[in-house]
C-alpha cells in the first residue's frame, strides 16, 4: 500500500491493492434539500412532525420537544429512509453539523428551516463521513465568524477524499455495526439513569411529606427534619492562579470542569491539576482534610447544572466551587451523597451579575434524614446503582473511543 495522503492508514484487506482514493466535492455525491419555514400560528398538537436539532441525540432521531404543524402548511419534502439530516443553523456553534440518518419510513415528517437534508445512494458511508474530524474542519473553514450557519454554498465548497462505491459500502456497513452497538449501550445507560431517578423520587419523601413512598422492610416512622448545618459544614474554595496550574503530582486541586472528566460522574477521582506540598507552603494553601465531602459549583452558569460529586480523599478547590464536609458520626456517607442529589441548590441562587450562593445558604437548607440503619441501607443501594451506571458509562466511552480511532484510520 502506498503512503499517499489519498490512502487511509487502515484499509479492509480486499481493497489494499485498489490504489488511491479521489478528492470530490460533497455535492458531487449528495443532493441537498431544504427544511420547512413555519410560524407559531402553524403549530398544532398533532399533524406533520418537524424535525429540529432537539430531535437529534447521539446520532439518532429521537422524540424530544416535538413540534407539529398543520399538514396543509408542510410544503417541504418528506424525509425518506437513508436521508441524512443535519443541523445547519443554531444559537450554539457546537451543534452545527450534528446529524442523524433516517433509518425507517417516517410518514408526515419534514425537517425544520434550520436543518438541511441529504439524499445519497451511499448513506451509511456519508453518515460515517460526517462523523469524521474532517467534516468538523470543513465546517470551521466555511462557517462565518459571527453567524452559526452552514449554507448550501458552503456545503458545495466542502471537499472530501473518498473511495469507490464498493469500498464506501463496506466502510459504511462497518460503522453501522458500531453505531448499533453504541445505541444498545446508550439505551442500557439511559435505562439505568431513569431507574435511578424513579427510585430517588420514591425512596426520599416528597415535598410536604415525612415518609417516603417506597421503603426497605423493617423501617417505619417519620424521618427527622434538620438543617444541613447539623450534619456537616460548608466551605468555599480559593484562588488558583494560572501560573500554578498544570501540575501532575501532589494533592488534587479541583475546578468545576473536573466534574466533566471521565470517571468523575459520581465521585471525584481524577483532577486536571495537582499541587505539591511546596506550592501549598509558598501560597499558604491548606487542603481540605474533612472528608468525605460533597463538591459542587457555587458561582457562574455551572451552578444552574446542579451537579454534585463525592470526594473521599483530601483536596483543594478553586473559588468558583464549594464543598460540604460530612460529619460521619451523624450521617452515612453514601446516603448523604444520594440525599444531596435530591437537593435543588439552584433555589439558593442570588440575583446578580452571576448566579451564586454562600456557605450560610447551604447550611440553612432543611432536609429529612432517617435513622442510621435506614440511611446505610439506602446509601448502599444507591452506591451499587451508581457503580452499575459507571460501569455502563465506561463501556460506552470505550466503544466511542474505538469508533473515533477507526474514523481516524479508515478515512483520509
Amino acid at each position: 500500500m502506498t503512503n499517499s495522503e489519498y490512502v487511509p492508514k487502515r484499509r479492509f484487506k480486499e481493497f489494499e491493492s485498489n490504489g488511491e482514493w479521489v478528492k470530490r466535492k460533497l455535492t458531487d455525491f449528495i443532493e441537498l434539500f431544504s427544511g420547512l419555514t413555519y410560524s407559531p400560528n402553524d403549530v398544532r398538537k398533532s399533524g406533520t412532525l418537524v424535525l429540529r436539532s432537539s430531535n437529534i441525540k447521539n446520532g439518532e432521531i429521537v422524540d424530544a420537544d416535538n413540534v407539529f404543524v398543520t399538514p396543509a402548511k408542510a410544503t417541504s419534502e418528506n424525509v425518506k429512509p437513508g436521508d441524512i439530516i443535519v443541523v445547519v443553523r443554531n444559537g450554539s456553534r457546537s451543534l452545527i453539523g450534528k446529524h442523524a440518518r433516517v433509518k425507517c419510513e417516517k410518514p408526515n415528517t419534514v425537517i425544520g428551516a434550520f436543518m438541511a437534508g441529504m439524499h445519497t445512494e451511499h448513506s451509511l458511508f456519508v453518515n460515517a463521513l460526517l462523523d469524521t474530524p474532517k467534516f468538523g474542519e470543513e465546517i470551521e473553514k466555511n462557517m462565518g465568524a459571527t453567524i452559526n450557519q452552514i449554507t448550501g454554498t458552503m456545503f458545495s465548497e466542502m471537499e472530501f477524499i473518498i473511495p469507490d462505491e464498493l469500498e464506501q459500502d463496506i466502510i459504511g456497513e462497518f460503522f453501522q455495526t458500531i453505531d448499533s452497538l453504541l445505541s444498545i449501550h446508550q439505551h442500557k445507560l439511559d435505562k439505568l439513569k431513569n431507574l435511578k431517578k424513579a427510585y430517588l423520587s420514591e425512596m426520599f419523601p416528597a415535598g410536604g411529606e415525612r415518609v417516603p413512598k417506597r421503603r426497605f422492610p423493617g423501617f417505619e416512622g417519620e424521618w427527622e427534619q434538620m438543617l444541613l448545618g447539623k450534619i456537616g459544614k460548608a466551605q468555599s474554595g480559593i484562588g488558583f492562579p494560572d501560573s500554578e496550574q498544570g501540575g501532575k503530582v501532589g494533592i488534587p486541586f479541583y475546578k468545576v470542569s473536573d466534574m466533566n472528566n471521565n470517571g468523575n460522574e459520581h465521585e471525584m477521582v481524577f483532577a486536571n491539576n495537582y499541587v505539591t506540598l511546596e506550592q501549598m507552603s509558598q501560597r499558604g494553601w491548606k487542603a481540605i482534610h474533612d472528608v468525605p465531602a460533597i463538591f459542587f459549583a457555587k458561582v457562574g452558569a455551572a451552578v444552574l447544572l446542579n451537579r454534585k460529586r463525592l470526594c473521599r480523599v483530601p483536596f483543594l478547590m478553586d473559588n468558583n466551587t464549594m464543598a460540604f464536609s460530612l460529619d460521619t458520626s451523624k450521617v452515612d456517607t453514601n446516603f448523604a451523597k444520594t440525599m444531596f442529589e435530591t437537593v435543588d441548590l439552584t433555589s439558593l441562587v442570588q440575583i446578580g451579575a452571576l448566579p451564586s450562593y454562600n456557605t450560610r445558604d447551604v447550611e440553612s437548607i432543611s432536609v429529612l434524614v432517617p435513622a442510621t440503619k435506614e440511611q446505610k441501607q439506602i446509601g448502599d443501594f444507591f452506591h451499587k446503582l451508581d457503580n452499575s451506571i459507571s460501569l455502563q458509562q465506561q463501556k460506552l466511552d470505550k466503544l466511542n473511543d474505538l469508533k473515533k480511532a477507526y474514523l481516524n484510520e479508515l478515512f483520509v
